[in-house]
């Protein structure tokens, strides 16, 4: 086994970038994981699909890996490329979205005394299918600052970084979505 476990992403980078498969194998090794639990929440537990994501994403860094930019961590550097992807499927599904207002609407006609009593007997498995339905009503920005900060649990300056916006813009999203989180969830809230 070689040293390549030791050195650091951006040696790796560099090496890579140089034509050294063995490198990329170990940023594979490190990276494959965490990315596909990312893919996997952000593509609705599509798996199959955040596999694919995942793939075109390491396809992405063998054949372009004079990209990286030595400024920023690589960590910050492949985050923002996945987060580029699900920005592009999601936008890809606009139109998938348009055609559920129909169906949306008719959900918002049944009885909502009905909805209460059978949320009461919701397990923690049904909530967190309710979580991911909010969080896909959101926009791409907000479920992403979400899953980032708290199923994927990076720290705000690190977001902003990924997200390339602001802190304050992070955090900004952050309030946002834990509002309407706790608005539309509230069924869920146990001292109601």
């Amino acid at each position: 086994m070689s040293n390549s476990s030791i050195l650091e992403d951006r040696e790796l980078m560099h090496r890579l970038q140089n034509g050294d498969a063995e490198a990329f194998d170990e940023l594979y090794k490190r990276y494959s994981k965490p990315l596909l639990g990312y893919f996997i929440r952000m593509l609705n537990y599509d798996k199959p699909k955040a596999q694919d994501a995942l793939h075109d994403l390491f396809l992405k860094v063998i054949e372009k890996p004079h990209l990286f930019d030595t400024s920023k961590p690589f960590r910050s550097w492949i985050y923002t490329i996945a987060y580029n992807t699900c920005k592009n499927h999601y936008k890809h599904n606009e139109i998938v979205k348009e055609a559920h207002i129909e169906i949306k609407h008719t959900e918002d006609m049944l009885d909502e005394k009905f909805l209460v009593g059978a949320a009461a007997k919701m397990d923690a498995k049904d909530f967190k299918q309710a979580l991911m339905g909010v969080l896909n009503e959101l926009s791409a920005d907000k479920k992403t600052t979400f899953i980032l900060r708290y199923q994927e649990d990076r720290p705000i300056a690190e977001i902003a970084d990924i997200m390339e916006c602001s802190e304050g813009t992070v955090k900004s999203r952050i309030f946002y979505t834990i509002k309407i989180l706790s608005e539309k969830l509230e069924i869920y809230n146990p001292k109601n």
